[in-house]
């Protein structure tokens, strides 16, 4: 994409088709005949610009977007290049068009990616500007934006935004890692003519050079990383092999000269913004290119930083900063609330035929006026104004960019054109003698650059200037609101009546009354004489001291616009129609691939099962197994040798053929595999039916609200289907297994669904308001009932417990008694013992005495 889009916008005589054309002479490139620009022929009928290329890529883009976001894209905001001027930003809004996409915004790409970085790197930012340098190294051009990250305060809300602003932007056209891989794929060719020297020049082989130049990106990507590496392609040319060592220091040696380049668009960026280097915080890296080592040396060199960093997505940066945009510009979703300010990079200028008039009036010279409008990295988008005071009939201005010394030759040499435009005023005099009794105040032209960097005339209009007496006068508007507020002329008099009345009386309190009403009455007629004289002479010195009021008149003029350099492609029907045509072939084409898939996929797969399944040669006859394995044989055959060429259509009716052949045997294998399955699940419903059958029968008359019509319907398609299912499954008992079935899934299904239907139907049948209230009933008599079995449970209890206390009690009594009698016993047993013990003693004496 980035290939085209340096080619966009450019005459076929540019020295970088030049350039092209040397590089890849097997590629055929015309000058379109209308516009001058480039084409690339097709055949002897068809070409195709480089905005229908680029359409092509954006229409894939799209695709992609629709297919991953499973939602049509309308809007998309396109990426271009910051150096890209105003007529190759027109030229991606036709690109645009042509595939049918509504361009919400041109962003640029180091906008995109320092937003993206703001966002997703979540930046603190404060008053003081965090300032970064972002380096790209694309495959066809270099650049360097420096970028403040920091809180602004809004003119409107006067609440401190963050924004991302770009304040200076370096670059370099032609150098990138493209210019790297032609090289490399140079060095290349010649390793192969050294190595095969009688045969044919390769670099007339086109086939041959792409895969070299194929081979040289990888070579460059690989050496980045590492020392050396071989570079090989199998059959390269006249069916030769090639592999050759390359080394990073042959590679280094082959874009010497292009290194110091690199310093240049970095030093530029930094001089621009205003800065020095020191007040950079970090430098990021973008782009494939960043990769090589030598490049990040003078990156560094350029910016004096000690490191580089590698904090975003060199393939998605871009992307996720513009997708982020378009969310944002969305009232569909809520994003962080970050402003962003890009800036212009090639200074505006308005140049006009100034009158010069001499004391009555007329005309004496014309003076070429030129002034710059938008300066170099003005912020955008912007709106200014010019005003013409001297013109009083039709003219002209043109808008044309200019002060370019801040570019190279080779820069400043890659604008076609420097005018842009020239815009015609029309209507001027009709207008000025319209409003002949005015005074003019000029002729303003609003031009604004918008958000897509593009500058373009807004609107013109005439402004006059008329005086209006500013009189005071009271009208009915004013009278009746004295009415209402109490400030009548009446309710004055009466007011200042009331003020002298009470002034005299507190003077004369010793006189009589009737003097002192009548004194109150005159004092107050010449109060009110008085009154009315001082508001003429107030309402006579407000009139005359008021000052004239002027009133400013616009009248929107007629604008004529003639765009300078290479004009616009005005219809794009015929572009669109290209690319419809190759949407076709594209579509036609992998829908063919799809279809020869289907087909090899199905005799492959069908020949495999039919020699590894014993049960497809079971479930067909051998008549059928013949047919079947001929058929396969044949499609095998036809595939290999006659199907190239052929179209989906053809595919796809040889697929239905074979089909028609295996269909009997594969719908018998299917019907055998899934039917015991299928039987399982019409029972498991006869089951629940069965159950939900036996509950209402065990269910009391009173609490049921099925009808018996219902319950009648239900048991009589169970009974039927049970015994259909039983008749049936004994025939399918009795057949072969290469018969077609009786018992057929697609039966089973039908019935199963169909009993389903009439048992759901029951189970989740509302429940009746009259089945509510008596369960209701039934559930508080229950409670009621329970509540009387616990209080009776409670006063049983309670009867209980006093039965044993009493119980208890007597028990006391009769242990105390007993305790008593016990000790009274004990006592005269052991009296008893003392006597006898005193007897025994006795006795013993006298024996002893005997001896």
């Amino acid at each position: 994409k980035q290939w085209y889009q340096r080619r966009v916008a450019i005459t076929a005589g540019n020295p970088v088709v030049q350039e092209y054309k040397e590089r890849f002479p097997y590629h055929t490139i015309e000058a379109d005949p209308v516009r001058n620009t480039v084409v690339f022929r097709h055949d002897e009928s068809t070409f195709y610009s480089v905005e229908e290329l680029l359409a092509m890529q954006i229409e894939f883009a799209v695709q992609l977007a629709t297919k991953h976001g499973e939602a049509p894209v309308k809007k998309a905001i396109i990426c271009v290049p910051p150096f890209f001027h105003q007529r190759e930003r027109e030229a991606m809004l036709n690109v645009a068009e042509i595939a049918g996409v509504q361009v919400m915004q041109l962003m640029t790409t180091t906008s995109a990616i320092a937003l993206q970085y703001a966002v997703f790197r979540n930046i603190k930012m404060t008053e003081k500007p965090m300032i970064v340098l972002f380096a790209t190294v694309g495959s066809q051009f270099t650049t360097a934006a420096v970028v403040s990250y920091s809180q602004v305060k809004d003119k409107v809300t006067k609440e401190q935004v963050p924004t991302v602003q770009v304040m200076g932007v370096g670059y370099d056209r032609g150098l990138g890692s493209y210019e790297m891989d032609i090289r490399l794929r140079e060095h290349l060719a010649d390793k192969f003519t050294e190595k095969y020297p009688k045969l044919p020049d390769i670099r007339k082989n086109g086939r041959a050079m792409k895969k070299l130049q194929k081979e040289a990106r990888k070579v460059k990507t690989v050496l980045s990383a590492n020392q050396d590496t071989y570079a090989q392609v199998e059959s390269l040319h006249q069916d030769k092999d090639f592999r050759v060592k390359v080394t990073r220091e042959e590679m280094e040696n082959l874009f010497a000269d292009l290194f110091p380049r690199f310093q240049a668009p970095f030093v530029d960026a930094i001089n621009s913004a205003g800065i020095s280097k020191p007040e950079i915080e970090q430098v990021v890296l973008f782009g494939g290119g960043t990769r090589i080592p030598k490049i990040q040396e003078q990156i560094l060199k350029a910016t004096d930083q000690k490191e580089l960093h590698k904090y975003i997505n060199t393939d998605e940066a871009a992307a996720m900063g513009s997708a982020f945009m378009a969310a944002s510009s969305s009232s569909v979703f809520r994003t962080k609330q970050i402003k962003l300010r890009d800036a212009n990079q090639f200074p505006f200028f308005v140049s006009f035929n100034k009158l010069v008039l001499n004391e009555e009036g007329a005309v004496t010279e014309e003076k070429l006026v030129n002034k710059e409008l938008y300066y170099r990295n003005n912020g955008i988008p912007q709106k200014k104004a010019m005003t013409y005071t001297k013109f009083t009939d039709d003219f002209h201005f043109n808008v044309s960019y200019g002060n370019l010394e801040h570019l190279s030759e080779r820069q400043a040499s890659e604008f076609a054109t420097l005018p842009l435009m020239m815009v015609n005023v029309k209507g001027v005099k009709d207008v000025f003698n319209q409003h002949h009794d005015k005074t003019s105040k000029g002729i303003k032209a609003h031009i604004m650059v918008d958000d897509s960097g593009l500058i373009g005339v807004e609107s013109v209009e005439a402004i006059f200037e008329t005086i209006v007496a500013n009189k005071t006068e009271t009208g009915w508007m004013e009278s009746v609101s004295n009415f209402f507020t109490g400030n009548s002329d009446d309710e004055g008099e009466k007011k200042e009546e009331k003020k002298e009345e009470a002034k005299e009386g507190e003077k004369k309190e010793e006189e009589k009354k009737e003097e002192k009403k009548a004194d109150g009455e005159k004092a107050a007629e010449e109060k009110k004489e008085e009154i009315k004289k001082d508001a003429k002479n107030e309402t006579e010195a407000k009139n005359e001291a008021a000052p004239e009021k002027p009133v400013i008149v616009k009248e929107v003029l007629k604008v004529e616009t003639v765009h300078f350099g290479i004009p616009r492609v005005s219809d794009t029907s015929v572009s669109k129609e290209k690319l419809a045509a190759l949407k076709k072939i594209d579509d036609d084409k992998r829908a063919t691939e799809q279809a020869r898939n289907n087909l090899e996929s199905f005799v492959i797969n069908m020949k495999d099962t039919l020699e590894a399944d014993d049960t497809y040669k079971a479930a067909s006859t051998p008549e059928e197994m013949e047919k079947m394995k001929e058929a396969l044989s044949a499609e095998t055959d036809w595939l290999e040798e006659d199907s190239w060429g052929e179209t989906y259509v053809v595919f796809n009716a040889r697929l239905a053929k074979i089909e028609d052949y295996c269909d009997p045997v594969l719908n018998r294998v299917k019907e055998m595999k899934a039917r015991p399955a299928a039987i399982a699940e019409l029972k498991n419903t006869f089951n629940m039916t069965v159950q939900f059958l036996a509950k209402i029968a065990n269910t009391t008359e009173e609490l049921r609200y099925h009808t018996a019509t219902e319950l009648e319907n239900l048991e009589k398609l169970l009974n039927t289907t049970r015994d259909w299912l039983d008749k049936t499954a004994k025939e399918q008992e009795g057949l072969a297994k290469n018969v077609d079935p009786v018992l057929r899934l697609e039966a089973m299904q039908t019935k199963n669904k169909a009993l389903e239907r009439e048992l759901y139907y029951l189970v989740r049948k509302p429940i009746p308001q009259w089945y509510k209230d008596k369960l209701n009933k039934m559930m508080e008599a229950l409670k009621n009932s329970t509540v009387k079995a616990e209080e009776a449970k409670k006063s049983e209890s309670k009867e209980e417990e006093k039965t044993d206390e009493a119980k208890t009690e007597e028990k006391g009594e009769g242990t105390k008694e007993g305790e008593k009698s016990d000790k009274e016993g004990k006592e005269a047993k052991e009296e008893k013992s003392a006597e006898e013990k005193v007897e025994t003693k006795k006795k013993k004496v006298p024996t002893a005495t005997l001896r």
